[in-house]
Order: C-alpha cells, then sequence, then structure tokens
C-alpha cells in the first residue's frame, strides 16, 4: 500500500467499523462539519466502505470495509 493516503481515506477509517453511528458523531469523531460528513458518507457508500440509514438528521452510518476501497481508473476507452 501507498504511504500516501489522502484525507478522505483517512475520514473513512477514523469511523467505527461494524457500528451504527449518527452523521453529526461521524462528523464529530472526523473533526469536520456535518456537510462535508455528509459528502464523504456519500463517497464511502460509492465505494462500498459505508452503509446507511435513515434520512435527515436521524441517518446513521457504519464502516463495513477495513480499508477505504480505492476506486480503480477507469479506461477512457469506450466499454464494448
Amino acid at each position: 500500500m501507498s504511504p500516501y493516503v489522502n484525507a478522505t481515506d483517512h475520514t473513512l477509517m477514523l469511523l467505527p467499523f461494524e457500528e451504527w453511528i449518527s452523521l453529526s458523531t461521524a462528523a464529530q469523531r472526523a473533526d469536520i462539519d456535518e456537510a462535508a460528513a455528509a459528502s464523504v458518507v456519500r463517497l464511502g457508500r460509492r465505494r462500498g466502505v459505508l452503509r446507511t440509514r435513515g434520512k435527515g438528521k436521524a441517518q446513521q452510518v457504519m464502516r463495513v470495509s477495513t480499508d477505504p476501497h480505492r476506486t480503480s481508473d477507469r479506461s477512457l476507452t469506450p466499454r464494448k
């Protein structure tokens, strides 16, 4: 693994593994505001690292992966 870890990967790994927490608690643990936390959660869901339940203020998040699942760079060539 590369010694370089970007901020999003680091933030995702700050969330507890297999434990539901509120979005506001996730923001506090990562020391970011709730809007930034919501953005990180969306990215984490796309990567398959996080699961969510609920909506709005009641939204909860849980990390389900032990690594940040870096998305692979997709080729610019069209798919067949």
